[in-house]
């Protein structure tokens, strides 16, 4: 590798640490409110954008978790009403996690601040650079996985 490269990543890298920082912040305000943190946040965030719910084990690898830190933090969520575990017809030992209807009033309330909150933060963003720039986050994400 390039120096100027090799020292290009590691500023990159350096930059997501900083960016994965202020977005948790950013996170626990804004989610704040709805009784949430930014772990919930991720966890109802990836549910609801599956289709048909998420094993534990598949809300890990979208969020880049470990199965056991899933796990805790699901169980915490079905027990105070947020989700639900569902049987899964293509595993048995692997139930699938859904919104319940109180975690999918919390969605939609959630998107009333994120929805906004997300395009105030792009707005001086061209498309194309966010394009770029999560085509090479998901390059990265593909490396490392």
């Amino acid at each position: 590798m390039h120096p100027s490269k090799r020292v290009l990543f590691l500023d990159l890298v350096l930059s997501i640490f900083r960016l994965n920082g202020l977005l948790i912040a950013e996170g626990d305000a804004m989610t704040q409110s709805l009784g949430l943190t930014h772990a919930r946040w991720k966890v109802i965030g990836a549910i609801a954008l599956s289709n048909n719910g998420l094993t534990v084990p598949g809300i890990g690898r979208v969020l880049g978790q470990s199965r056991q830190a899933v796990q805790r933090i699901t169980d915490v969520m079905v027990k105070d009403g947020l989700l639900e575990y569902q049987s899964n017809p293509k595993h048995k030992r692997s139930v699938l996690v859904l919104l319940s209807d109180n975690g999918k009033e919390i969605y939609n309330m959630l998107r009333e601040v994120q929805d906004p909150w997300a395009i105030e933060s792009s707005e001086d963003i061209p498309a194309e650079e966010l394009r770029t720039a999560l085509r090479s986050i998901r390059r990265l994400i593909k490396i490392f996985s």
